[in-house]
């Protein structure tokens, strides 16, 4: 035994690693399972059952996304590399917001991995041996859900994005160019007024869905920069004006009857984090109206974006 001096030297020590060994930071990249398939009721089927369904998904995006806020990649790398290794999300789907969902999911990884530091990415390169063709295989799937493709709405532009932001992640030009397809499909369906014909068909939900199917054409004119493409010229400034359109919407709410006579109803979300597409806009054009929105409404959090939007993508208000 150590003699009691040197004990009591030793004490404060100990406690110290006690503590660090305990703590939860070294338990902060616990893996949830893999979930294997991803099939939950329509949103607008089964509410309740709908958020039970998801709810494991939901969990490992939600680490995944708190990793990579804090800076942690080796954590949400791990989290991703687990998840690959057992090919998570590949299972059979037999309704359709699973097909909604597993896109949502692989832009959001995809995301994670575009907001790594390079010098990150090339260390770990050999990891991503696993990580990329599971992304390509959750993009491929994307791609030829028919349950996505024959709707040619929001859920169109939001499988361009996944598509995009997957192909630019692992250099698959055919996935990319199979995004840009869909994005720009969503770029000429916006009409003169800013309006999406199939968007104004929501009725009462239809601001919600202008602005929610305004999100991936942002990010994905945002991705295209680095191919020298530039969506937000397409269309005479198509992504412009649906912009506008819903920038005047946050702004007075009743300039939406132009476009459609119906009382809107939106989820708390649409006029909050769904609202993130701001802050990519912002940084890139300045428009003036854009601080006295973003302001009050910062940080931007958006489970299908890498989380926090506004860490990876804002810009400083004036």
């Amino acid at each position: 035994m150590l003699p009691k001096p040197v004990r009591m030297l030793l004490a404060p020590v100990l406690a110290a690693i006690a503590v660090l060994v305990t703590a939860p930071s070294v338990r902060a990249c616990d893996i949830p399972a893999a979930v294997q398939t991803i099939d939950p009721p329509g949103y607008y089927d089964d509410a309740s059952g709908y958020a039970e369904a998801v709810k494991p998904m939901r969990n490992f995006v939600s680490r995944l996304n708190t990793a990579a806020g804090k800076g942690d990649w080796s954590c949400a790398l791990t989290l991703l590399d687990s998840w690959a290794q057992s090919d998570a999300l590949m299972g059979h789907i037999s309704g359709y917001q699973g097909y909604y969902e597993r896109s949502w999911a692989g832009t959001d990884f995809a995301m994670v991995i575009l907001h790594m530091p390079r010098g990150f990415r090339d260390e770990n390169r050999a990891r991503f041996a696993a990580i990329d063709p599971w992304l390509e295989r959750i993009a491929i799937a994307t791609r030829d859900a028919e349950a996505i493709n024959h709707l040619h709405n929001n859920l169109v532009y939001w499988a361009g994005l996944n598509l995009i932001a997957i192909g630019t992640v692992t250099g698959n030009s055919s996935l990319f160019d199979s995004g840009l397809l869909r994005i720009r499909e969503g770029i000429r369906d916006i009409e003169p007024d800013g309006a999406l014909a199939r968007e104004v068909k929501r009725g009462n939900r239809a601001l919600h869905y202008h602005t929610f199917a305004l999100i991936p054409l942002v990010f994905a004119a945002e991705l295209a920069r680095s191919r020298n493409i530039d969506l937000y010229r397409e269309n005479d400034g198509a992504i412009g004006r649906l912009a506008n359109l819903v920038i005047e919407a946050v702004d007075d709410p009743q300039s939406f009857t132009t476009i459609t006579p119906i009382k809107q109803d939106l989820f708390p979300w649409t006029f909050r984090d769904e609202l993130c597409w701001v802050e990519p806009y912002y940084a890139r054009f300045r428009d003036s109206r854009l601080p006295a929105l973003i302001a009050p409404r910062r940080p931007f959090d958006e489970w299908r974006l890498g989380g926090n939007v506004t860490a990876f993508w804002g810009a400083p208000l004036p």
